[in-house]
């Protein structure tokens, strides 16, 4: 009956005090928990979102690292395609020696003579082939004739040139004398290098 005589504004009062004291009991026992468990897991969400990025990161790097090395290896492939035919060491000599003397008829020289060097492994993988010549023609042919080494359907490179003209007495004519070492890349024999190792050891 004291209640029935309580004010308006007291009832009021009242109502918003026992309001509250349910929202605290609320906020106490589902909100406050609720926000701690949200709060780890936004942690947890920005340590998985940076891992996400370093994944992405990664990945993208290892997308350029592939590309790179798929344009590496065709790279490698075409200039490997270009490396003498013959794996074998006088087979390769003598395929280096037709290839240049063709080269050097085709530029209207003479070829002298040839002479035979050592094979060297230059890595695992490749061994260089060299031939000196002795050719004799102008010297635009002879500059045409480097030119056609590096045209050519196989890779061949001039080294060691000694150049002297023909006729020193008469300056006007154009024609050299020149002595040249000519390499050449092949694949290494695996049965030839297997005979250099026990040789070696």
């Amino acid at each position: 009956m004291k209640f029935a005589r309580l004010s308006t504004r007291e009832k009021w009062l009242i109502g918003a005090a026992g309001t509250v004291a349910v929202f605290v009991v609320l906020m106490a026992s589902v909100v406050l928990p609720r926000w701690d468990s949200m709060s780890k897991s936004s942690g947890s969400i920005d340590v998985l979102a940076k891992r996400v990025t370093n994944y992405r990161r990664i990945l993208r790097g290892q997308t350029t690292v592939e590309a790179a090395l798929g344009s590496a290896q065709k790279l490698a492939a075409s200039w490997e395609a270009r490396l003498l035919v013959n794996k074998a060491d006088a087979l390769a000599i003598a395929e280096l020696q037709g290839l240049v003397k063709d080269l050097v008829v085709a530029q209207n020289m003479s070829f002298r003579r040839s002479d035979l060097l050592p094979v060297k492994m230059v890595s695992a993988e490749y061994s260089k082939v060299s031939t000196r010549i002795e050719i004799e023609g102008t010297i635009d042919r002879f500059v045409n004739l480097l030119l056609s080494f590096e045209t050519g359907p196989r890779i061949l490179v001039g080294e060691e040139s000694r150049i002297s003209p023909v006729q020193v007495t008469n300056p006007k004519n154009r024609r050299v004398l020149v002595t040249l070492t000519v390499s050449a890349l092949k694949f290494v024999d695996p049965s030839g290098s297997a005979k250099l190792k026990k040789s070696q050891s």
